[in-house]
């Protein structure tokens, strides 16, 4: 195929999907004026949608369908255009059952929700009749299931019900004005060494140790998960890490807590709660024990700061690699600042807005939590490894947060309808272009990660929210005052870019290093 015959055929493609798209929109709008919509409150932030639509809406839609296939359709035995209507309704019925099915599912549900004004939060899970093994009970499924059991009744209006999460409704605290303290920080030597220990971290190895156990250890043992008495799960040599992290599918936050101090042979015994989304339904809510029979453990040797280890920075002597990172560190004050400023703006929006949240917490919500971290690490350019490393401590604590962050996704979504703020594509592109260069990877690959789950969204939202937080703290009033410091900006291995000219930009120098850690 030519140049002028691939555009062609893709200016072909984009007409033809403006044109569904208009279809789309037309149908919702004539949905919006025939549907009937019933909403009832469930409790919490749940509501119940009954959606009805007319007898005549469906026959109007499927006398459409029909006609489209008289026209175009292929019988075996006729000239296209020219099979009779009974031939056409039995060879295509099933089909046309599950397009109309489908359309009146997706538009009329969408034109139920604009025309009831509810502010949705999540997808819809649908009733349904009782599926085999269900005792007669009606169940609630994803569209995706629903579409293959929901039918067009053979007479009067189509019935569906569903499920759905909105959001709450509240009153913003005023946004104008917000007091803030500006902290004053600098770089200490201790501020130096820890970031250079960082990067001997990222290339040490773990070697057995004596004595008791640390915080980060990795300890091998025997470990046995029980729920009254009954053993449950159980797996030989496991590798712990000391600290907080995922046991057989739960969250065991206390986990280093109960290992560390202890030494090789010790057994330890330690009681938790099954959270109500474990994967076994039956045990959720119970009292749980786990067994660990430690064996050994090992603790991570950090690699001396010699010629090879300044070479695989890209530095000749300890001292250019001291003055590199303390100029680093300090080129990163403004972000710092900025970012202490923009968390009290988070905690005066939390502490100064109340509404109702749901009781329970998805394991959705918590992935949501976990991906703006980890889209916050790779903005920094802190290399997969690491963040893999920390990936269970990671979902640990967004598990704990989950609440919080939902609360704060309300506020933020209201501030922006109320301000007006919006992120373009630019916008999200020059996000994705910043990752792509610091991890030196292609900008489409990067995007194309990002569109698996959740990643664009939860960027878009990040995107957003700075925008939103950033126009506070220009409005706010903001005083200077000494505060504790809680440690020094984290500079990422391999960023160095000359000698003579160490990196002041976050983005800088990460080229050339990043394919030798690679």
């Amino acid at each position: 195929m030519s140049d002028e015959e691939a555009l062609a055929a893709e200016e072909t493609d984009d007409t033809v999907g403006e044109a569904e798209e208009e279809e789309e929109k037309d149908l919702e709008a004539k949905l919006k004026e025939a549907v009937g919509v019933d909403v009832e409150d469930i409790g919490g932030l749940r509501r119940k949608v009954t959606v009805t639509i007319p007898r005549i809406f469906l026959d109007e839609q499927t006398a459409d369908q029909y006609a489209e296939l008289s026209r175009s359709a292929l019988v075996p035995g006729f000239r296209r255009g020219r099979a009779p209507h009974r031939l056409i309704e039995k060879r295509f019925g099933k089909e046309v059952n599950e397009q109309i099915v489908s359309q009146m599912l997706g538009s009329g549900y969408l034109a139920a929700i604009d025309k009831a004004e509810l502010k949705t939060v999540s997808d819809p899970l649908i009733w349904v009749g009782p599926g085999e093994g269900d005792k007669g009970e009606p169940r609630l499924v994803k569209v995706e299931e629903a579409l293959d059991e929901l039918t067009i009744p053979s007479e009067g209006d189509l019935t569906f019900a569903c499920e759905v999460e909105v959001r709450p409704e509240f009153e913003l605290p005023r946004l104008d004005g917000i007091p803030l303290t500006k902290p004053k920080v600098s770089i200490t030597k201790a501020d130096v060494q820890e970031q250079i220990d960082r990067f001997r971290g990222m290339r040490g190895t773990f070697e057995p140790a004596q004595g008791k156990i640390k915080p980060d250890d990795l300890v091998i043992a025997d470990v046995q998960m029980s729920v009254e008495d009954t053993v449950v799960q159980a797996e030989d040599n496991m590798q712990l890490s000391a600290r907080g992290q995922q046991l057989f599918g739960m969250s065991v936050p206390n986990l280093g807590d109960e290992l560390v101090g202890k030494k090789a042979g010790d057994r330890v015994r330690f009681e938790t709660e099954v959270p109500d989304d474990y994967e076994k339904a039956a045990l959720r809510g119970k009292k749980s024990s786990f067994d660990v029979v430690i064996h050994e453990f090992k603790r991570l040797a950090l690699p001396p700061v010699d010629e090879a280890f300044l070479s695989s920075l890209g530095f000749g002597t300890e001292a250019e690699l001291r003055d590199w990172v303390k100029k680093d560190l300090e080129s990163r004050f403004n972000e710092v600042i900025r970012q202490a400023l923009r968390g009290q703006v988070y905690e005066y929006l939390l502490e100064n807005t109340e509404f109702e949240l749901p009781k329970g917490m998805s394991s959705r919500q918590t992935d949501r939590v976990v991906m703006r971290r980890v889209l916050d690490l790779r903005r920094q350019g802190v290399p997969d490894a690491e963040i893999s490393k920390h990936i269970d401590e990671l979902r640990t604590s967004a598990r704990d947060d989950a609440a919080r962050q939902l609360k704060l996704s309300f506020i933020m979504e209201t501030v922006a309808e109320q301000r007006d703020v919006h992120v373009t594509e630019e916008e999200v592109n020059a996000q994705i272009a910043q990752i792509a260069a610091r991890y030196n990877r292609r900008f489409d690959r990067v995007r194309d990660d990002l569109s698996r789950g959740e990643g664009l969204s939860s960027l878009y939202q990040h995107i957003r929210d700075e925008k939103i937080i950033d126009a506070l703290i220009a409005e706010a009033e903001i005083t200077e005052k000494e505060v504790p410091k809680k440690g020094p900006p984290k500079t990422t291995a391999g960023q160095k870019k000359t000698k003579k000219k160490p990196s002041t930009k976050k983005t800088t120098g990460r080229k050339s290093k990043q394919k030798k850690s690679e």
